[in-house]
């Protein structure tokens, strides 16, 4: 064979495998190593029919929003690590991490601690888990059935106020407050649902995933709480928005966590000025709130400006009568101040009002005087708490 043709043919099979070189190259680069794109991913859905209401989400810039998306498909299914676009100057990871958290309250896999690190030209979400995927979609599945159930109840019901109450009752009738050292599961639906023990975060969440499913408007408050007339620690609870107007509730500070079986409506939907009495650095910005009107002492006609005379006597009556009427076993009332209340407690035990009211309602026997009146009360948010 001439040199020249041996050439050619050297020249050829070089250049061929370079070609198939090149395209194995190309095609781990393009398997392994090529960053997605992430032209096409599901943006998450808020607001009324969607189970959602993604307050912290709206607060992330256009790049974390982004990330957070692409996150949030993938992680119900507790995977080892995410592929997300490259963090750009001023994203905030822990902000990220947050909005998933405080968004989706079924999202109770998610631990606290998350990293970003990069592997060639890719760059990867991971999270620590609270526990296992089996475990988690086991506990879902249990917290969701029940939840179902409340969602159910609270359809019953036309108006949101009633709504809101409902679950505000249920939580409360069926699960205790207490700590993570005491549960594990505390900080969950799971924990708050199935197995009745949930801290402060457990009703919240609760409660705003149940709130998300009936159309309620609301998100998580995170601050802190007076855990005694000095100190504060961290709390959570809501912030809601019913037929337009807002408000706070904090479910787990209603729940009198054996003191008595029944529920309490001292921090339901209350403005700012009292919800500030107690608490205390809020995390979240949201709006001044000043309406009363769905307030549980307002809307339920509890609200007594004055504490002697005929008006006072006649609104407590109306109470005791209408919590009787609905089967209820508390009448809560609330006064404007310290001195109202002084006086209201005066009328009711030292005049004698509430035995009448009582006995009139047959809730004791007349000229009985071994009767008995148990109550409770509160000198922070000035309300009185009757039992029968």
């Amino acid at each position: 064979m001439k040199k020249s043709k041996v050439t050619a043919i050297i020249a050829i099979a070089v250049v061929f495998a370079l070609v198939v070189t090149g395209c194995l190259i190309m095609g781990i680069y393009n398997a392994f190593l090529k960053p997605d794109d992430f032209s096409n991913y599901i943006i998450c859905s808020s607001g009324d029919d969607t189970g959602y209401y993604r307050y912290c989400y709206s607060e992330l810039n256009e790049n974390e929003k982004k990330i957070y998306n692409i996150i949030l498909e993938k992680i119900y299914d507790s995977p080892e690590k995410i592929e997300i676009p490259p963090m750009a100057e001023g994203d905030d990871l822990s902000k990220i991490l947050t909005a998933l958290r405080n968004d989706n309250p079924d999202l109770f896999n998610v631990g606290l601690n998350c990293n970003v690190y990069k592997s060639g030209y890719k760059t990867f979400f991971t999270v620590e888990y609270a526990m296992d995927n089996d475990t988690y979609k086991q506990q879902l599945s249990e917290a969701k059935s029940i939840a179902q159930v409340i969602i159910d109840g609270a359809s019953e019901f036309t108006s949101q106020y009633e709504k809101e109450k409902y679950v505000h009752d249920y939580i409360i009738d069926h699960a205790t407050g207490v700590t993570v050292e005491e549960n594990p599961n505390a900080n969950t639906m799971y924990g708050c649902l199935v197995e009745g023990k949930a801290s402060c975060e457990g009703y919240s969440r609760t409660f705003q995933y149940i709130l998300n499913n009936i159309n309620i408007d609301n998100r998580l408050i995170t601050g802190e709480g007076a855990s005694d007339s000095v100190n504060f620690i961290p709390h959570m609870w809501n912030f809601v928005t019913i037929d337009g107007k807002q408000y706070f509730t904090d479910i787990f500070w209603d729940d009198p966590s054996g003191a008595t079986e029944f529920s309490r409506h001292t921090y339901f939907n209350v403005t700012t000025n009292d919800i500030l009495i107690k608490h205390r650095n809020l995390a979240q910005t949201v709006p001044m709130v000043t309406d009363d009107e769905y307030n549980y002492f307002v809307y339920e006609s509890c609200y007594s400006n004055v504490g002697s005379g005929e008006t006072f006597e006649t609104l407590v009556s109306n109470a005791v009568f209408a919590a009787i009427y609905k089967e209820e076993k508390t009448v809560e009332l609330r006064f404007p101040d310290g001195a109202v209340m002084a006086q209201a407690k005066n009328t009711l035990f030292n005049e004698g009002v509430i035995y009448n009211v009582y006995t009139q309602a047959g809730l004791m026997e007349s000229g009985d005087e071994n009767a008995q009146v148990y109550y409770s009360d509160d000198s922070a948010m000035n309300t009185i708490c009757l039992f029968f």
